[in-house]
C-alpha cells in the first residue's frame, strides 16, 4: 500500500469516527465546548499522519492551547474545579497520544509497507529507502512528469567523509541512523526519503517546485549538521526541480540504476567433419 493511500484511508476513518461521536454526543443541552474540543482531534490527526510526529506536536499544542481558550470563560467564572480541570487534562492526554505517538507511529509505518511489499527495498543501516528503491521511484516521477507534466524536486545531502573517517563500524552506523531519523522526522510523511550506496541522502518531494524544495533541504541540512555536531561545510546539499533541472534528474538516475547483468556466453562449437 503507498503510504498516499494509507493518509487517505486513516484521515477518512478518523473523520468519520469523530464526527460520529460528535453526532451521538448531542442532547438537548449539549456542552458545546466539549463537541468543539471533540472536533478539534481532527487538525491533530491530519498533522500526524500528513507531517509525521513533528506535525503532530504542533497540532496537539494548538488543539490544547484552543481548548483552554475555550475554557476560560468557565474557569474565570467559577474557578478551576476538579472536573474542569480533569477534562483539561484528558484532552492534553488525548492531544498528545494522537499527535505525538500517532505521528511517530505513522512515520515508521511508510516503510514498514514498503518492508512488507518488498524486503530488499530498505537500506539496512538508516531503514530509509535503498538505492534501488530510489531508482525506481525517481524512475517513475520521471516518467508521470513527462506524462502528465507533474512537478517534483530531488535533494541530496551529503555528508563528508571526515565526519566518520576515525570513527568505529558500529559509531558510523549509529550516526548515519542519527541522520536518517531526523531526515524522516523533518519532512512530510508524502516525500521519500532514502540512502545511496556511496553514503548520500536523497529526498525526493512530490509535487513540490524547486523553491519550495530549497526552503525545506536548507532546514534539513542544518538539523542534520547540528545532530552530527558538524561544522557548516560537513554537510553539503543540493537541491534539483524536475522543471529546470531535469537533465541532472536524469544524470542522477542513471548514475544509481542497477546495471543490467551481461547475458552469459554461449560458445557455438562446429560440428567436426569427417
Amino acid at each position: 500500500m503507498k503510504y498516499s493511500h494509507f493518509e487517505a484511508l486513516a484521515i477518512g476513518v478518523g473523520g468519520v469516527t469523530v464526527l460520529a461521536t460528535v453526532l451521538l454526543a448531542l442532547q438537548p443541552q449539549p456542552d458545546w465546548t466539549e463537541l468543539a474540543a471533540q472536533l478539534l482531534l481532527l487538525p491533530v490527526l491530519v498533522g500526524a499522519v500528513h507531517w509525521g510526529r513533528k506535525g503532530g506536536l504542533v497540532g496537539a499544542l494548538g488543539a490544547t492551547l484552543t481548548y483552554l481558550i475555550l475554557r476560560m470563560p468557565n474557569i474565570v467564572l467559577t474557578g478551576l474545579e476538579a472536573e474542569v480541570l480533569q477534562l483539561v487534562l484528558i484532552r492534553t492526554v488525548t492531544y498528545g497520544f494522537v499527535g505525538i505517538v500517532g505521528g511517530e507511529l505513522c512515520g515508521r509505518i511508510k516503510y514498514f509497507f514498503a518492508k512488507l511489499e518488498d524486503s530488499l527495498s530498505i537500506d539496512e543501516h538508516s531503514q530509509v529507502y535503498n538505492q534501488r528503491f530510489m531508482a525506481q521511484l525517481l524512475g517513475n516521477s520521471l516518467g508521470e512528469a513527462t506524462r502528465y507534466g507533474t512537478v517534483f524536486s530531488v535533494a541530496l545531502i551529503e555528508m563528508s567523509p571526515t565526519l566518520t573517517a576515525d570513527l568505529r563500524p558500529a559509531r558510523v552506523r549509529s550516526l548515519v541512523r542519527a541522520a536518517a531519523d531526523y531526515i524522516r522526522n523533518d519532512v512530510r510523511l508524502v516525500d521519500d526519503v532514502g540512502r545511496l550506496d556511496d553514503g548520500r541522502f536523497v529526498l525526493v518531494f512530490p509535487h513540490t517546485p524547486r523553491d519550495g524544495a530549497r526552503i525545506a533541504t536548507a532546514r534539513v541540512r542544518n538539523g542534520v549538521r547540528d545532530v552530527l555536531g558538524a561544522k557548516d561545510d560537513s554537510v553539503a546539499a543540493r537541491v534539483m526541480g524536475s522543471a529546470e533541472d531535469r537533465d541532472d534528474i536524469q544524470a542522477l538516475l542513471d548514475a544509481i540504476r542497477p546495471q543490467p547483468e551481461p547475458e552469459p556466453r554461449v560458445e557455438r562449437r562446429v560440428p567436426e567433419t569427417a
